[in-house]
């Protein structure tokens, strides 16, 4: 079921970083999961608005840590992740913009013993930039549609995956004959491994969704983690769901378990 506005902004003005995840998914027993989404679309759009402002304080940030300040502190004093704070860091040191990559994702070392150890912890405590969490959403996305195609072969639909079509055009996960979801035939499904308020659910019709019905006619998106009520009814061909409306045994993984344990024990 979709949360109500004011459940969504509820958690949206509590959850502010991850220790409260726990804390708050057993107060309003949700899944782990959704309010994962919920603070990783937060935390995204606070980095949109004050991306450049912070970038500009770079020599700044630069002079704190030479003072003996940690990444992972600065990080703290200035609200903004850690893995962010440490590419302006870098890019304020003269390292080229090949080089900050690298070294940001851990990938390289710089030389330099502190720095190195300080590119590490930001790694670790970064869940929303780090190497390991692009590869966590990665695996999630790939689980959403593991799951839909299950459920798509479940109910006997023909259909086509993503990686079936032509690349040169936007196509959705799936296309599809043969199928009825709550009663309206449909052409095509899309699995998104997000949680969907109004601004998100704007944006995906605008780079995708509207495409979609267009070129294709009524489909079904699944917005995985949930979604706001109030995008119901705006379109009468477009079927939104989450996870409420599957019954499948990795949904749970999906929701509240170690996406990698899943992928690697599969």
């Amino acid at each position: 079921m979709p949360l109500t506005k004011e459940e969504y902004q509820r958690i949206y003005s509590l959850v502010d970083a991850q220790e409260d995840l726990e804390v708050y998914a057993g107060k309003m027993r949700l899944p782990r999961g959704v309010l994962e989404a919920v603070l990783t679309l937060k935390i995204i759009r606070r980095v949109k608005g004050s991306y450049h402002h912070l970038e500009k304080r770079s020599g700044e940030l630069l002079q704190m840590w030479e003072s003996g300040r940690s990444i992972a502190d600065i990080a703290r004093a200035v609200g903004f992740p850690p893995v962010l704070v440490a590419r302006f860091l870098l890019s304020a040191m003269g390292f080229s913009r090949r080089k900050v990559k690298k070294l940001a994702l851990g990938l390289e070392s710089s030389g330099n013993p502190r720095l190195d150890a300080e590119l590490l912890e930001a790694q670790r405590a970064d869940f929303v930039f780090s190497r390991e969490a692009h590869e966590k959403q990665r695996l999630r996305g790939m689980l959403g549609e593991e799951i839909t195609r299950e459920w798509l072969e479940s109910k006997g639909a023909v259909f086509t995956s993503e990686d079936c079509m032509d690349r040169s055009h936007k196509t959705p996960d799936f296309l599809v004959s043969g199928l009825r979801v709550l009663g309206m035939p449909v052409a095509w499904v899309e699995s998104k491994a997000v949680f969907a308020d109004e601004e998100e659910h704007r944006l995906y019709m605008k780079k995708q969704l509207t495409h979609y019905l267009r070129c294709f006619g009524p489909g079904v998106v699944v917005y995985w983690y949930g979604y706001v009520d109030s995008l119901l009814g705006r379109s009468s061909e477009l079927i939104i769901l989450d996870y409420t409306f599957f019954s499948h045994p990795r949904i749970e993984v999906l929701l509240n378990g170690s996406i990698k344990g899943a992928e690697d024990g599969r």
